[in-house]
């Protein structure tokens, strides 16, 4: 299946994870209000470290591995191979269900909100049918779309139906839950036919895959670490104001990420032939769109973090307005570090490399987030997260340099999109100087369309080779179809 094809459904399949809690969030944010809506997250942050404890690696090495297998056309390996990942991640998904069930008793903020972790346990026990990255080494996304689209239409009812106050935050908990674990439980029953008990051997994945998880943990650590320690060093409150920026801002970033995992099938293979030419070009298709969509993207949210926080979180959550802001220009170095460490790094069998980078950042944010926590509170939560991602994405791009020397990651074309970036800025500025649109949904509606228009009118004016490029590639998609 052709790469467009392939980024359409996931491009779909970002939509609706995204429709679902633009439609779902305001309602929640509202009737839970930040304490109890921190009570869940807060939970949800500390139950991340065993979900990826479960998990122990097996995504990013499982796209790795049957690609290679995929790509040479041994469909034996391939089946041993997934067999065996999915014994392993079995076995470490019912070791961390058992942890968290015994943590649970251990910490008196944890015995208050036993019931949510308990919840919660049930999404670890079944971290291992999660096997998303079968279908992505598959290419077969539009089997995820429509499987993603049914559940979360059926969760959507019951949201509506069951939370009705403050009370039904555990009710919440057990939403986010469920169709996660539904959807992997289908997932694995039509599986079947790839599972295979003959010849295996587990013992060969092990070191890679223990090397995978670290890095992954390390990362995952201060991903959920500010919650964390927000809830133990300032309290529910505040982990629900910060829950609310970072969830608006998490909204934005998989639609950049999705080309990346569209992309790395290919990227591994052409990896393993040593084609640079072929190479460079998806890695053209994945930066330039980063920087494309990325810029704009940031500029947008900070330019609109009170509306968004307003009228999707309610005037409660005005607190997170800062917040956002500081979360917002994480976007594009967020999205080029992570492509670079999981499509590049990792297939260059950088794995060690990848971990000691983890370790650093999980010091680094460990270190700021004891210093700023207690002067600025969830904004100094953000600013942690803000100069961790920031140094690791930068320690990324100089490994990658490394690798490839010859590649440039800043060209004119991409300049092109950060100046026009703010050209367009400087128009809505402009315009809305002099128009005045006091509806908070207007503006998010408005705001972002006259903004594109002006940023793709300036590009294809100055003939951007880029979206000339695109242009043509539409252009000829049509004409053939």
């Amino acid at each position: 299946m052709s790469v467009s094809k392939n980024y359409m459904y996931n491009v779909l399949l970002i939509i609706s994870n995204t429709i679902f809690p633009i439609i779902t969030f305001p309602y929640v944010s509202r009737v839970l209000m930040p304490e109890y809506l921190g009570k869940v997250y807060f939970v949800q942050g500390v139950i991340a470290y065993f979900l990826l404890f479960s998990a122990f690696g097996t995504p990013s090495y499982g796209i790795k591995e049957l690609s290679k297998a995929k790509g040479v056309g041994d469909w034996e390996e391939f089946k041993k191979i997934f067999t065996e990942l999915f014994v392993i991640s079995i076995t470490t998904s019912f070791i961390s269900f058992l942890s968290v069930l015994f943590i649970t008793n251990l910490y008196d903020k944890f015995r208050e909100e036993k019931l949510i972790f308990y919840i919660f346990a049930l999404q670890v026990l079944f971290e291992c049918f999660h096997i998303n990255y079968f279908f992505v080494v598959m290419e077969n996304h539009k089997r995820r779309l429509i499987r993603s689209i049914s559940i979360r239409i059926i969760s959507l009812f019951f949201l509506f139906y069951f939370i009705k106050s403050s009370e039904d935050y555990y009710l919440y908990a057990l939403l986010i839950v469920a169709p996660e674990v539904i959807a992997r439980i289908i997932d694995v029953i039509s599986m079947k036919k790839h599972i295979t008990l003959k010849g295996l051997n587990f013992k060969r994945h092990l070191k890679n895959m223990s090397l995978i998880f670290m890095y992954l943990f390390t990362i995952g650590i201060y991903g959920s670490l500010d919650t964390t320690m927000l809830g133990i060093m300032v309290g529910d409150t505040e982990v629900g104001l910060y829950a609310a920026a970072i969830k608006m801002y998490k909204m934005t970033l998989p639609v950049i990420l999705t080309l990346g995992i569209v992309l790395s099938p290919r990227i591994i293979k052409e990896i393993k032939l040593k084609n640079k030419i072929n190479l460079y070009k998806n890695f053209d298709t994945f930066i330039d769109y980063c920087f494309l969509v990325g810029i704009p993207g940031t500029i947008l949210m900070i330019f609109l973090a009170k509306e968004f926080t307003l009228l999707f979180s309610g005037k409660t959550f005005e607190g997170a307005i800062v917040t956002m802001k500081i979360l917002s220009p994480c976007l594009t170095f967020v999205a080029l570090g992570s492509f670079i460490g999981a499509q590049i790094l990792l297939p260059n069998n950088m794995e060690k490399n990848i971990l000691y980078i983890s370790i650093c950042g999980v010091i680094l944010n460990i270190s700021l987030n004891y210093f700023f926590i207690p002067l600025y509170l969830r904004n100094g939560a953000a600013l942690s997260l803000f100069i961790t991602e920031l140094v690791m994405a930068l320690i990324k791009v100089y490994l990658f340099k490394k690798l490839y020397s010859d590649y440039k990651i800043i060209n004119r074309n991409r300049m092109e999109f950060l100046l026009i970036s703010f050209i367009s800025l400087f128009i809505i500025l402009f315009i809305f100087k002099y128009i005045t649109i006091s509806n908070m949904l207007l503006k998010l509606i408005f705001i972002p369309i006259i903004f594109g228009f002006f940023y793709f009118i300036i590009l294809f004016f100055i003939k951007n080779k880029v979206i000339i490029e695109w242009i043509n590639f539409v252009k000829t998609k049509i004409k053939n179809s």
